[in-house]
């Protein structure tokens, strides 16, 4: 019944202008970055990939394309993080979900507000029961559909369903020594149950998305699980820069300092140069400064041209994160209400997205930030307020 529902979501190439855009978007980036060509181009011409990650963008920001909507659809879990800003896996938090039915209701006001792309995450979504029937639901919109895992539940069946209904899989790998991996997971085993989850999407070919989060202790790590990925094919990567927030407030010496936050850009940027998969630093919107800073580019004239291609921060300005009860955050590390879905409807919502964003500017945001020549393709991290060390202040 719902395969034969009207799609609401415009295809990719429309509008043309739009699909240009994008184009122009990828190129640029790989020139400033110094992607190596062959690299490159191999990540490009898997074109149904790029079409999966590429719904609907009209920036790449610190968290991905803008827009995009995140729907934390349960804090059931698994797994115990110790990182983990969901506080996934405790009863106390798992309370109050939305329903099946409004979760439709949900996505058929997220069909109407030009947004292509869809994740559903957590906690852990695969617990939530009705998962398959939500993104069947939204796949019928004509969303193009990514879930956010842990990896350790997706068995041979679950990819199958994957598969069918061409749902892109994000999963979280923190380490290539399963002991660190599990220590940071909280649960003995979860990297050898990560690892089959890896390889049940491998054989079902799906597009298939790694997510680390780079602390003190996984820090040697990141350069062993890009180069797990750039084996297996990955097409795209996340390295979160750990923010002490949720569960992750225990531990807030594992947080990257100065000098490690300087270390983890250049790592970034050494390993997109030679990877056949796009990286994207999480809550481093510095990163788009620090590599103009690198090429020398000072001109405001071609940093305010690149901004429209690359917008640093994406809090405020082009995500909107769903929690499970509905309320709205503008950002999974940075609990400001601006809404909730059961009571308000999706537009206003936006709205109240957009003066937050606004006014967090206009307010000063970041003081470290005011009159900073890369303010257009960054902007900060809205989740430090206090000094946290710039790389790019002398």
């Amino acid at each position: 019944m719902m395969k034969n529902r009207r799609k609401k979501i415009k295809p990719f190439y429309n509008p043309p202008h739009l699909l240009l855009k994008q184009m122009v978007m990828v190129l640029l980036y790989a020139v400033l970055v110094g992607w190596n060509k062959k690299a490159f181009l191999q990540w490009l011409l898997q074109g149904k990939n790029l079409i999966h990650a590429g719904a609907g963008a009209k920036q790449i920001c610190c968290f991905g394309l803008n827009p995009h909507v995140v729907w934390e659809m349960t804090s059931r879990c698994n797994l115990k993080c110790i990182h983990c800003h969901a506080f996934g896996g405790d009863a106390s938090y798992a309370e109050d979900e939305l329903s099946k039915e409004e979760g439709m209701a949900l996505i058929d006001q997220i069909a109407s507000s030009d947004i292509r792309s869809f994740v559903f995450t957590g906690g852990e979504p695969l617990l939530r029961e009705d998962l398959f029937d939500l993104i069947e639901y939204a796949k019928s919109m004509g969303f193009t559909v990514f879930i956010a895992t842990n990896g350790t539940l997706i068995t041979k069946e679950v990819a199958k369903l994957l598969r069918e209904f061409d749902v892109g899989v994000v999963i979280g790998l923190d380490a290539m020594n399963p002991e660190i991996h599990d220590r940071i997971r909280g649960v003995e085993g979860a990297f050898d149950a990560v690892i089959e989850g890896i390889e049940n999407c491998i054989a079902e070919n799906l597009y298939l998305h790694l997510n680390i989060v780079a602390s003190r202790p996984n820090f040697d790590e990141i350069e062993r699980i890009i180069d797990f990925g750039t084996e297996i094919g990955v097409y795209s990567y996340f390295i979160y820069r750990f923010v002490p927030f949720g569960r992750g407030e225990e531990i807030r010496d594992y947080e990257l300092g100065r000098g490690d936050f300087k270390a983890f850009l250049d790592l970034i940027l050494e390993k997109q140069r030679e990877v056949r998969a796009i990286i994207i630093p999480v809550a481093s919107p510095e990163y788009w400064a620090y590599v103009l800073q690198k090429r020398g580019i000072h001109s405001r004239r071609i940093i305010n041209f690149l901004g429209r291609f690359f917008g640093g921060c994406l809090a405020g300005k082009g995500m909107m994160y769903i929690k499970p009860n509905g309320d709205v955050w503008a950002c999974p590390f940075l609990p400001v209400h601006v809404g909730n879905v059961r009571k308000e409807r999706i537009d206003r919502i936006w709205e109240n997205l957009e003066k937050f964003g606004y006014e967090y500017t206009n307010a000063g945001g970041n003081s470290d930030c005011n009159g900073c020549e890369y303010a257009p393709v960054c902007g900060g991290c809205k989740t430090r307020e206090e000094d946290w060390g710039c790389p790019l202040r002398r």
